[in-house]
């Protein structure tokens, strides 16, 4: 029997996503993007107005002939080798919940129709996580003394677009920098609820669960629906060193205080999400049980690493790897579900970064090599060892060399 993700596939192709037909989206910089998982897209701006300079840009009508035509859009690389690997990708989930209709009247017509706005505010963040760089937090920025990245604010101009572009919005999402510590995420909430839109928005939220916004939840359970993700990149103490300088204990509290304060509100859906690397992918089947105990069934998701590249999960040894396999099938096994399935699904992709990485030897040894300076020079400004909280981190480096 065809899985929904096949079944999309077929139906139409291996290359169409609603996304390019329907969105715009800017990374914490600006950089104008497909969606939240694509490459930049190189388009010269000429112009402050989001639809004239990027969404009607001849470069995106060539992106959408090929996504119509079924050719390879190379801003999409991350979909395509999370779908040879596994049959799965952010394309297939974006698209298992499309608006039939509308996909079908873009390949009748090719009808390109503003419905959805993925903005940042800005770099304005309070962690300096390992995966993370410059350019999505000023913490790091400030960290690595980097002049272009101090802090990037785009909050009255993104705003501002907002307010111009809201009409006929039906889908909304920011993430970071940090959301909830910057002045135009409030101000966005407020401008739909008083301009009478949230009721017809689904507004999408990632945060990195530092900050209880226990106080917003009346504003937002005005909208249709409003999903907020808080990241969780480890269980234990690994936590402290991997979304530095957060700590496991704080963040817990953070949890438990606000899926109890949300019971109240049935308009607001709380989930939960790794960004799995290198040195936290042995938390996988951990991080999923620690979501049970808080009471969050069926609320996780798993994005994998692929930049830098020296963070890529697919650098542990094979003994990890395996271990990490078993752990899911006998987790899957004890109590069969949904997003249980989705980590079996998520170590089928682990595998094939796995077997990617290793088919160069000389490479992979180069990666590990970055990734040991960058642990040494966390090691000067935070003051914390790798190897005191990643157990299998000294053996991967050994057995490369």
């Amino acid at each position: 029997m065809s899985t929904p993700s096949e079944k999309i596939i077929s139906r139409y192709n291996k290359s169409f996503c609603i996304k390019p037909f329907t969105e715009i989206s800017n990374s914490a910089t600006g950089e104008r993007m497909l969606c939240c998982r694509s490459e930049p897209v190189d388009i010269q701006l000429k112009s402050s107005d989001i639809t004239e300079d990027f969404f009607n840009n001849p470069t995106m009508h060539e992106i959408r002939r090929k996504m119509l035509a079924g050719e390879e859009v190379e801003e999409c690389w991350v979909c395509k080798e999370s779908e040879i690997a596994s049959g799965k990708s952010h394309r297939t989930f974006i698209m298992k919940d499309a608006d039939r209709e509308v996909v079908d009247e873009i390949f009748k017509t090719g009808k390109v129709e503003l419905r959805s706005l993925d903005i940042r505010f800005g770099t304005k963040c309070n962690l300096a996580c390992v995966m993370c760089g410059p350019g999505s937090s000023s913490l790091i920025a400030k960290e690595e003394e980097d002049n272009e990245f101090q802090l990037v604010d785009l909050n009255d101009f993104s705003l501002d677009q907002i307010k111009k572009h809201s009409n006929g919005i039906v889908l909304f999402k920011t993430t970071g920098g940090e959301p909830m510590l910057l002045p135009a995420y409030k101000k966005t909430l407020e401008f739909f609820v008083e301009q009478d839109l949230a009721k017809n928005i689904e507004f999408t939220t990632i945060t990195n669960g530092t900050v209880d916004y226990s106080e917003l939840m009346p504003l937002m359970n005005q909208f249709k629906l409003f999903k907020i993700s808080h990241s969780i990149d480890a269980a234990d103490n690994s936590y402290d060193y991997v979304r530095w300088p957060g700590t496991f204990n704080r963040i817990e509290r953070i949890h438990k205080r606000i899926v109890e304060n949300s019971k109240q509100y049935k308009n607001i859906k709380l989930e939960f999400g790794s960004t799995i690397h290198i040195l936290n992918v042995h938390q996988v089947v951990k991080i999923s049980k620690y979501l049970e105990t808080i009471g969050m069934h069926n609320a996780y998701n798993m994005d994998m690493v692929h930049f830098p590249d020296y963070m890529q999960p697919g650098l542990i040894t094979k003994q990890v790897l395996d271990e990490l396999e078993a752990e899911a099938i006998e987790w899957h096994e004890e109590k069969p579900g949904i997003y249980r399935e989705e980590i079996l699904d998520f170590v089928a992709t682990l595998r094939y970064n796995y077997n990617k990485i290793n088919s160069n030897k000389e490479h992979k040894q180069e990666l590990l090599d970055t990734l040991e300076v960058k642990t040494i020079f966390w090691k000067a400004k935070r003051k914390l060892d790798v190897r005191d909280y990643i157990p299998y981190y000294e053996a991967m480096q050994t057995k490369c060399k």
